[in-house]
């Protein structure tokens, strides 16, 4: 039987979209992938090899070195096309050049497919470039958690007087012993100093500080690996250059878009839906409630989707006047066949000004928990008017919103579309027994809300707002805070 041949196959950081193009084709080649711990699950989708996990955590081997290099040989002497998939870069202290030896040393074929690096990658994802021209010319990448017992140890005070930027890596064990090695090398204490964790994943988030109190900070933080120690004055250009992470709290159908518009805006989207939508039965009543509004109106784009099923709805509704609150709602509408006018303001002046001398009664549908407020200012301007519940609005329970809560800190942006989304999110934030964590953070972050009645509901939940855009759309909320100041 032929030989086969191993891949040893860079990953690169986290995101899949960071693998090369060569390492997305081998893997999908191969009859055989060991992989590594810290690897993204997305990057396996599609893979129809056997997967054999051989991750390694500090004292928890699935499999030694030795086991490892072991099963490499056995798989490519069976005639398999085996790829090792390893974190980064194969070559970067990833023992890839332990397993090419021994597969060499048996005559098996080996070609390595070097992968991004996340001692360059972490950082210039968090912001931080590790080489800038007029800041620093040189790096040094080193490892801080030696194998026990190596004959020739890393030289810290060496490494504290090469200046430049220093990135350690697999160091989060011993971030004091490093940090007080460098120190007492003569590395100034008020030297830039920044942990990035797990840069490229969708968890990234960094803690800034100094080589004097950057340990502390990180153990505030709860700081887990993986994880890098970034030290050198490139680590103050993250406060221009960090992508700013959004949270995004509207309903999971809503969530893929609005991401979109996020990253297009150059902000990095976390996903997690605070609420649900669930259909509510529409009353027996409704078209003769329909028939008897001289004017029908939308606030929203999910209630024209749940009341336009129904064709009847759709066919009475082209003898009507139609307000839509707001363009997306505008755009479902139009995809109906139905035009409509949008008022330039989301109030009840707003839809008032544009109703004056159009129509004496208005009818309301969209969700039970939809604000009154439009409908208290329109009665008082001499309207009659309705209202419809087409859905209600429901915690979400999405495991994404416990994870959003649990790490708040980490978040520069909260993105209110809606009160409920603000209700819902302090409440899980209280079951889970971390309001005050959520607190403390949305403290330090940017407040973002569309319309008045979240601002409102934010005030009464004691939540500082710090934007609200002049069009109540996401997008005019995404460009509000691209604004400089």
């Amino acid at each position: 039987m032929a030989r086969g041949k191993v891949y040893l196959v860079g990953a690169g950081p986290g995101d899949p979209e960071l693998m090369t193009l060569k390492a997305k084709r081998l893997l999908s080649e191969a009859n055989v992938v060991l992989f590594d711990r810290l690897l993204d699950p997305r990057m396996m989708e599609g893979v129809k090899a056997e997967l054999i996990d051989v991750g390694k955590s500090a004292g928890a081997h699935k499999l030694t070195q030795e086991e490892i290099n072991q099963l490499l040989i056995e798989k490519a002497e069976a005639g398999n096309t085996v790829v090792r998939l390893k974190g980064g870069d194969p070559y970067l202290f990833g023992r890839g050049g332990e397993e090419a030896l021994a597969l060499l040393e048996r005559g098996i074929p080996v070609e390595v497919v070097p992968g991004v690096t996340s001692a360059i990658a972490a950082p210039e994802l968090a912001g931080i470039p590790v080489t800038h021209r007029g800041v620093t010319s040189s790096l040094t990448i080193v490892t801080g958690h030696e194998e026990p017992g190596k004959d020739s140890p890393l030289d810290w005070s060496a490494i504290a007087r090469l200046g430049g930027t220093l990135v350690v890596l697999m160091g989060v064990s011993r971030l004091e012993q490093n940090i007080a090695a460098l120190v007492g090398g003569g590395r100034s204490p008020d030297t830039p100093a920044a942990i990035v964790e797990k840069g490229g994943w969708e968890e990234q988030r960094m803690i800034a500080g100094t080589l004097a109190d950057i340990a502390e900070r990180a153990k505030g933080a709860k700081i887990e690996p993986p994880a890098i120690l970034v030290v050198g004055d490139v680590v103050l250009l993250a406060r221009q250059m960090a992508q700013k992470k959004i949270a995004i709290l509207r309903p999971a159908p809503q969530q893929e878009e609005s991401a979109r518009l996020a990253e297009a805006y150059g902000f990095m989207p976390i996903s997690a839906p605070s609420i649900a939508l669930a259909e509510k039965p529409l009353p027996d009543d409704l078209m003769q409630r329909i028939n008897a509004a001289e004017c029908v109106a939308f606030t929203s784009a999910n209630g024209v989707e749940m009341a336009l099923k129904n064709e009847a709805i759709q066919a009475c509704l082209k003898e009507k006047l139609i307000m839509a609150i707001g363009p997306k709602t505008e755009q479902a509408l139009a995809r109906r066949g139905l035009r409509c006018e949008v008022p330039e303001e989301y109030s009840s002046s707003g839809l008032e000004r544009m109703l004056q001398g159009k129509c004496r009664s208005l009818l309301f549908l969209r969700s039970a928990q939809g604000s009154q407020y439009l409908s208290e200012g329109l009665k008082a301007a001499g309207l009659f008017v309705d209202d419809i519940a087409l859905y209600e609005v429901a915690p979400s329970r999405d495991p994404s919103l416990d994870e959003l809560i649990e790490r708040a800190k980490g978040v520069d942006i909260f993105a209110f579309t809606s009160s409920s989304t603000a209700r819902n999110l302090m409440e899980r934030a209280r079951e889970l027994g971390l309001e005050r964590t959520l607190r403390e953070a949305l403290d330090n972050a940017t407040v973002a809300v569309i319309g008045k009645p979240t601002a409102e509901e934010l005030a009464r939940l004691g939540v500082r707002v710090d934007v609200i855009p002049e069009k109540f759309t996401f997008e005019a909320m995404l460009q509000a805070l691209r604004r400089p100041g």
